[in-house]
């Protein structure tokens, strides 16, 4: 029988350098319908895929409707919510894991998931447990070190924007090498040095229509 899988993205950069648009065209090239917590009202553009909800209650009174949910799937939706309090976000990760086959996408994941989560919380099991489900990942967050090392030390492909810090740069030295910390202090807005699961780096640009490989 063969193991089913999933991918952890962990996007880490300061606010204004393109988290946001990279995780939007990962979410997209993921193919698969995705939830996506959205603590900060980053993900605001609509399209016929994405539908946004407002309230926590009424997210749970949608994707707990069987026709719903088949439309999720079908149609690969986007299911935003906006300002899920701690218990709603781990009521959102009960419901990823239980659902399956989606992709979790949670903006600002050092608001749920700072390094003091404990393993009885939903979202460490999901990170710990995902694959079982088909649940593909995607977080985001400003500085590494506010993140719990259980999503870091799970995480399949990283991306770093800008970094500006002295902590943030003895990361990229202890993750990859010190080599690659000057390309990482220079980066520009909207361009990110990735690292794969195979722990190679590449330069990434991206823009609202398309993400591009440029080495």
């Amino acid at each position: 029988m063969q193991n089913k899988q999933n991918t952890i993205y962990t996007i880490i950069g300061h606010k204004g350098f393109g988290k946001t648009t990279l995780t939007e065209i990962l979410t997209l090239m993921n193919n698969k319908p995705a939830i996506m917590v959205d603590p900060c009202g980053q993900f605001i553009s609509e399209h016929k895929r994405r539908k946004i909800f407002h309230s926590f209650g009424e997210f749970r009174a949608w994707i707990y409707n069987r026709k719903n949910l088949n439309i999720f799937y079908e149609g690969k939706l986007e299911l935003v919510v906006r300002e899920p309090n701690d218990e709603e976000f781990d009521e959102i990760c009960l419901i990823s894991r239980k659902i399956g086959k989606h992709t979790l996408v949670v903006d600002e994941a050092d608001l749920y998931a700072p390094p003091s989560i404990t393993k009885n919380k939903p979202f460490y099991k999901l990170v710990n447990m995902g694959r079982h489900s088909e649940v593909d990942i995607i977080t985001t967050s400003r500085r590494p070190a506010r993140i719990s090392r259980d999503i870091t030390s799970q995480t399949d492909v990283v991306f770093f924007a800008r970094v500006l810090e002295p902590n943030d740069k003895d990361y990229i030295k202890k993750y990859i090498g010190e080599q690659h910390i000057k390309t990482a202090e220079t980066l520009k807005k909207y361009s990110f040095l990735m690292i794969d699961q195979e722990r190679e780096p590449h330069l990434i640009k991206v823009s609202k229509k398309s993400a591009e490989l440029i080495s």
